[in-house]
């Protein structure tokens, strides 16, 4: 017979074997460097066509360097909707013969094998990993960027956060001189861009991070759109579509845009949606055993998101209750209303500005003229506006002409993401008092 002691102990052993083996058998989650099962093709509804957009980081022509951006377009001709999701650069994919790796090094590896081989195995990482089908791609690298934006003679793109940086003190500087650089901060307002600051504010992430750096890019998109329907140049595809291979590499044919532009000359903002990965829901930072910082998917999350993402815009709630907002300004800073009217256009809102020259007020406050009939667009417009339940009026109007009313008081602050505020930040361009 066992002794009290030696009994004792054994027992203990077999509870430890015991409970150590179940926690073993009841948990089911792999290594992120596991090679999981390829997702399950997404099923579309309409005729649809996805699009990558592609930036190198690079300006070597020689070199297809590493995939930093990536935005996938999602054409719904159908719905005539479009959407727009980014993909951060340390995503962490399983690239076919490649093993894990983060996605930005899926087209370096296509190219090492064939010239052309670049969009073709990034493609492939996209279906693997997300189960969507990419059927063209677009790509440029820095230098390419550059001209396409000062060939449009510049972006106007409404800055609702500050971000600050180091950036050379004057473009042709020798970055490789360290007093050549200054920390410069961008502030909140409407901000005329040139190729090179346009550039900076896509790559810029000292204060934000990969996620608001995917954000930045749909806005360049967005304000790269809105400056093409301006100076007309959507009507005038024909006549410059020649000198498109000497800036952007792509497979989109001539018959494809010819089918984008009725779609892109009349999209109201309820028609394009936007979507990121977000932190601790559909991605989770992990370091790997060579010690990189990664992005792991969280499938379950990362599927519904996609799911959202293949959703007409004009199928979603706030877009299906169509809500029209008037802005009035009376935070004594004159961007504010732009910059207001374009956060909430991203959220899908029907926006107009007021002429009112309002008195200057200090708490933004909303006035609510559908009685609430529109709740989910309130909660949103809520959240952007940063007004609380106190500063809300409910005001039912039968025959009103807007939805609601939101008046800017100086106490506005136009930044709801992720990103430090910047030292000494000026966070609004000069008043002019209105």
């Amino acid at each position: 017979m066992l002794a009290p002691l030696r009994r004792s102990a054994l027992v203990t052993l077999v509870i430890i074997v015991t409970f150590s083996g179940a926690a073993q058998a009841q948990d089911p989650t792999p290594s992120p460097d596991a090679i999981p099962e390829p997702v399950p093709m997404l099923q579309t509804d309409g005729d649809i066509l996805n699009v990558m957009l592609l930036g190198s980081d690079t300006d070597n022509p020689r070199n297809s360097g590493r995939t930093d951006v990536i935005v996938i377009v999602s054409i719904n001709y159908s719905a005539g909707t479009a959407a727009l999701l980014s993909i951060p650069r340390d995503f962490y994919a399983y690239i076919p013969e490649h093993g894990m790796q983060r996605i930005n090094t899926a087209y370096g590896y296509g190219e090492q094998v064939r010239e052309g081989g670049g969009p073709e195995l990034l493609a492939e990482t996209i279906a693997y990993n997300l189960g969507l089908k990419v059927d063209r791609y677009a790509r440029v690298d820095f230098n390419g960027f550059r001209r396409l934006i000062d060939d449009l003679g510049g972006v106007e793109v409404a800055v609702d956060c500050a971000i600050q940086d180091w950036r050379l003190r004057e473009p042709t500087l020798d970055p490789q001189i360290e007093e050549n650089w200054e920390l410069f901060t961008l502030p909140i307002g409407v901000q005329q861009m040139d190729g090179n600051l346009a550039l900076w504010y896509a790559r810029s992430r000292r204060t934000s991070s990969d996620f608001d750096r995917g954000r930045r890019h749909q806005v360049i998109l967005r304000a790269m759109l809105a400056r093409l329907r301006s100076l007309g140049l959507l009507e005038q595809y024909t006549d410059i579509w020649g000198q498109i291979p000497e800036v952007v590499e792509t497979d989109v044919t001539l018959q494809d845009i010819a089918r984008m532009i009725p779609l892109a000359l009349q999209m109201q903002a309820d028609q394009m949606s936007s979507y990121t990965f977000r932190p601790n829901i559909e991605l989770r930072s992990w370091s790997t055993p060579e010690g990189a910082s990664v992005q792991v998917p969280q499938r379950e999350a990362v599927h519904s998101l996609m799911q959202q993402f293949l959703t007409p815009p004009t199928d979603l709630q706030v877009a299906r209750e169509h809500p029209r907002v008037e802005i009035v300004n009376a935070s004594g800073f004159a961007d504010l209303s732009r910059v207001a009217a374009d956060r909430l256009a991203w959220e899908g809102f029907d926006v107009t500005i007021s002429n009112e020259r309002a008195p200057y007020q200090y708490a933004t406050s909303l006035v609510d003229f559908s009685g609430q009939a529109k709740g989910s667009s309130l909660g949103v417009l809520e959240h952007v506006m940063r007004v609380d339940d106190g500063s809300v009026t409910i005001a039912p109007d039968a025959a009103r002409a807007v939805d609601f009313r939101v008046t800017l008081g100086g106490n506005y602050y136009a930044c709801t993401y992720n990103v430090m505020v910047p030292v000494e930040v000026v966070t609004n361009a000069e008043s002019d008092g209105s």
